[in-house]
């Protein structure tokens, strides 16, 4: 054996592994196990530090002064009268998770499409021997309908689309045109439709009719725009469309397909006979709507 590996230095003799791995202490872990427990607990306490780290939205009070040397001041804490130069003022605001949004807001999420959102907003007009229907431009219950839906007819009420009845007053007819502006009384915010220019409409462009058609609250019937047109026996100019009407109808929003107020509907063409003709109907332009009331109108 020495012969082919030559002498062995007893100083530098090495210990087998199996020997090696005897000599350990068993109650010890090898280095590789500590390094990976340490990295379990820093990982660890990272994450509870972001959790820490990122406390939700509260409400409370904030606090802005002037100091005698003219430092401006905030804190959530009230100031003493020595660090005061002149009134502090204090502002109180709300944990966003807390505030809940506006009625008309949920009405407009809950929605599954626009028309149906129209439908919400629309209304009925009770009154004695006379039904007609009207909806909403703002928040505060301000409504457009059609004057001959309105014009010399007492306690009115409006139907909404929960089945509340409610009192409906009249402010404003309109001298020129068939149009109305009345509210509705109730002391919560309601949903309210945005009203549009009518001019960019083009034949063929889809619209929709919404109101008390035949009594029927909140009946939707659609069609397209025709064009404008210019009714001497009514005195004004008017948009033709090829929806379904029925008695009941006028004053309702006439909608494209986004919802968006295009015309009050308010009336319907007459054969020479005195009989209605199917889908020949005209509503009154926002044109209009936007010159008599266009400062009650809603963004």
């Amino acid at each position: 054996m020495e012969s082919i590996f030559g002498n062995v230095d007893q100083s530098k003799q090495r210990i087998p592994a199996a020997r090696v791995q005897d000599l350990r202490d068993k109650a010890e872990r090898c280095r590789r196990h500590q390094e990976m427990s340490l990295l379990r607990v820093i990982l660890t306490l990272f994450l509870v530090l972001i959790f820490l780290l990122e406390s939700p939205a509260f409400s409370g009070k904030i606090y802005k002064w002037v100091d005698e040397r003219g430092v401006v001041h905030f804190s959530d804490q009230e100031p003493s009268s020595d660090e005061i130069k002149v009134k502090v003022e204090q502002r109180e605001f709300k944990d966003p998770s807390t505030v809940e949004p506006p009625k008309d807001t949920i009405v407009r999420e809950t929605s599954r499409n626009p028309i149906e959102f129209v439908t919400n907003c629309t209304f009925t007009i009770k009154g004695p021997k006379r039904m007609g229907s009207g909806f909403l431009v703002s928040s505060g219950g301000y409504a457009l309908t059609c004057k001959h839906v309105v014009d010399d007819v007492p306690n009115l009420t409006a139907l909404l689309n929960d089945q509340q009845e409610v009192q409906l007053n009249v402010l404003f007819t309109s001298s020129k045109y068939d149009l109305a502006l009345v509210q509705v009384m109730v002391p919560k915010k309601l949903p309210y439709l945005t009203v549009r220019d009518a001019e960019g409409l083009a034949p063929g462009d889809r619209l929709f009719a919404v109101g008390a058609s035949a009594g029927l609250h909140s009946t939707v019937t659609d069609g397209v725009f025709t064009a404008f047109r210019t009714i001497e026996a009514a005195k004004g100019d008017f948009i033709q469309f090829s929806a379904p009407l029925n008695p009941g109808n006028s004053g309702g929003p006439l909608v494209d397909e986004n919802g968006m107020v295009v015309g009050v509907v308010s009336l319907k063409f007459l054969s020479q006979q005195g009989m209605p003709v199917s889908g020949v109907g005209f509503a009154v332009p926002s044109a209009h709507i936007k010159e008599e009331y266009g400062s009650y109108l809603e963004k």
